[in-house]
C-alpha cells in the first residue's frame, strides 16, 4: 500500500520564544537574503532552490497548496539531500528561523530513507542491542588489522547491493579504533559508580569508534564520580533519519534514566557531541502539546553541559590551530563561544579566531547521504587549512573530526583534526 505524502502544518518546530507550528514558522521569513551566503550547499550550487530562503519558500508553497510534492519530486529530493542541516542559516537569520527543522518536516512528509538501508539497520542495532553491536564492531576491527584493502574491495564489489558506504566508513575510521566498554575495562574504570556526581552521555563515535575521547572526558571530569550512560540512545538518530515517534520514545527512556539517577537532586548531564548537546537542549519541542513531559524535558535541557563547559588548565603547545563548530539542526551558539574563549586563552595569536572556512563539515552521518556533496565541502576546508598554514583543527563534533582528518591524511598530511578534548594532550 502506497503511503500518503502530506506535509502537516500543525507539526511543531523550535522558535526564539518556544515551539511554534510549522506554518507559522515558515511565515516568519522576510526573504531578506541574510542566510543565503552562509549556506554551504548554495555556495556550491548557486541556485535559489538550494539556498535556505529557497528551501523555506518551497515548504511555504507546499503548505499553502500552491505546489504539490508530486509536481517535481526529484528536485525536492535533491534539495533535501544537499542540505547538511548545519544551521548556519539559522545563526545568520534575524528571526532564528529553523530551516533545518523545516527540511526534516519535508523529509518525513516524503518518507525519504536517506541513509543506506543496511547502515540504518546497523545503527539501529547499536541503539537497541548495544552489547551485540559492540561485538560486531570489535569483530570488524579484528579483520581490519590485516589491512584496509579487503574492506575497500568489499565496498566496491557490493556497491550495487547498497554496501558502498563501507568504503567511506573505512576511510574515516581512525587508524587504531577502540570501543568504550573495552577501553574502560582495561583501565579498570567503573561505568556505573554509586552516588554519581555527574552523568556522561557519550556520542556514538566515542562509544564505538574513538573511545579515547570518552576516556579523556572521564579524566577531565575527575575527581567527580562519573556515571557513563553507555548504550543509551538519545533519539537523535531516529529524529534525523527515521520515525519521529520512535525518537520520542528513545528520548523518554533517556529522560527517565536521568531522573532515576538524580533522585535527591538533578545531576548535570554532559556530552562530548555538539549534535547531542543541541538536540537535548531543544528537546522540549518534542512535547509541545504535552505540558507535563515538556516541563520534564526542560529540566533535562537546563542541566545539559558540553565539553566547553569544562575547565582546561594545562599549558598547550604553540601550534597554529583553528576551531570547527560544524553541527546539525541547531547552531553551536554559547557552546562555541565558550570554546573560542578557551582556545584564545591557551593559544593566543596562534588561534585562528575567525571562521576559517565557509563550508560546514558533514556531521551526524550526513556524509553517508547521497547527493550531499559533503566530500567537496571537506576539500574546501582542507584548502583553507593549507592556505592559512593551520596545523591542528579542533572540532566540537567527533564525526566532523573523523571526516576532516580522513581528507587531511590524503591531501594535506601536515595538519590533523582532533576533538576539542584533546587540546591538552601535548605539554
Amino acid at each position: 500500500m502506497k503511503r500518503k505524502i502530506m506535509l502537516s502544518p500543525a507539526s511543531f518546530v523550535p522558535g526564539p520564544q518556544g515551539p511554534r507550528p510549522l506554518v507559522q514558522s515558515v511565515d516568519y521569513c522576510t526573504r531578506c537574503n541574510a542566510c543565503v551566503q552562509s549556506c554551504p550547499s548554495y555556495l556550491l550550487r548557486q541556485e535559489e532552490a538550494f539556498s535556505p530562503r529557497g528551501r523555506n519558500q518551497i515548504v511555504r508553497l507546499l503548505l499553502e497548496r500552491k505546489i504539490k510534492i508530486s509536481d517535481n519530486p526529484s528536485l525536492l529530493k535533491d534539495t533535501i539531500c544537499a542540505c547538511l542541516l548545519c544551521a548556519r542559516c539559522t545563526a545568520a537569520c534575524a528571526g532564528a528561523l529553523p530551516v533545518p527543522d523545516h527540511m526534516l518536516a519535508l523529509r518525513r512528509a516524503m518518507h525519504l530513507q536517506l541513509l543506506p538501508k543496511p547502515l540504518m539497520l546497523l545503527l539501529r542495532l547499536g541503539n537497541t542491542c548495544p552489547e551485540i553491536f559492540e561485538r560486531l564492531v570489535r569483530t570488524g576491527y579484528f579483520f581490519r588489522r590485516f589491512g584496509r584493502r579487503p574492506i575497500r574491495c568489499l565496498g566496491g564489489l557490493l556497491a550495487t547491493g547498497g554496501l558502498a558506504w563501507l568504503k567511506h566508513a573505512d576511510d574515516i575510521l581512525p587508524q587504531k579504533p577502540s570501543t568504550l566498554k573495552t577501553l574502560f575495562k582495561k583501565q579498570h574504570i567503573a561505568l556505573h559508580p554509586k552516588e554519581p556526581d555527574i552523568v556522561y552521555l557519550p556520542s556514538f563515535e566515542a562509544s564505538y569508534l574513538m573511545a579515547q575521547t570518552a576516556l579523556k572526558m572521564w579524566q577531565l571530569l575527575q575527581p567527580k564520580k562519573v556515571y557513563v550512560l553507555w548504550g543509551q540512545s538519545s533519539g537523535l538518530l531516529e529524529y534525523l533519519y527515521g520515525d519521529k515517534t520512535l525518537a520520542v520514545k528513545q528520548f523518554k527512556r533517556l529522560l527517565l534514566k536521568w531522573e532515576k539517577l538524580g533522585t535527591r537532586k538533578k545531576l548535570p548531564l554532559i556530552t562530548d557531541s555538539i549534535e547531542l548537546y543541541g538536540f537535548l537542549k531543544h528537546s522540549p519541542v518534542l512535547f509541545a502539546t504535552l505540558p507535563g513531559w515538556q516541563k520534564r524535558a526542560q529540566a533535562l535541557a537546563d542541566h545539559m553541559q558540553f565539553v566547553s563547559h569544562l575547565r582546561f588548565t594545562k599549558t598547550v603547545n604553540a601550534k597554529r590551530c583553528a576551531l570547527d563548530a560544524s553541527t546539525v539542526l541547531y547552531p553551536a551558539g554559547e557552546a562555541a563561544v565558550r570554546a573560542q574563549k578557551i582556545f584564545k586563552t591557551h593559544f593566543g595569536k596562534n588561534f585562528v579566531e575567525c571562521e576559517y572556512s565557509h563550508y560546514a563539515i558533514a556531521a551526524a552521518g550526513l556524509a553517508f547521504v547521497p547527493q550531499t556533496r559533503a566530500e567537496e565541502m571537506v576539500l574546501e576546508n582542507v584548502k583553507d587549512v593549507a592556505r592559512r598554514q593551520i596545523q591542528e583543527v579542533y572540532c566540537l563534533s567527533g564525526l566532523a573530526a573523523l571526516e576532516l582528518n580522513a581528507s587531511l591524511r590524503r591531501h594535506y598530511p601536515q595538519a590533523q583534526a582532533k576533538h576539542m578534548v584533546f587540546m591538552q594532550d601535548e605539554p
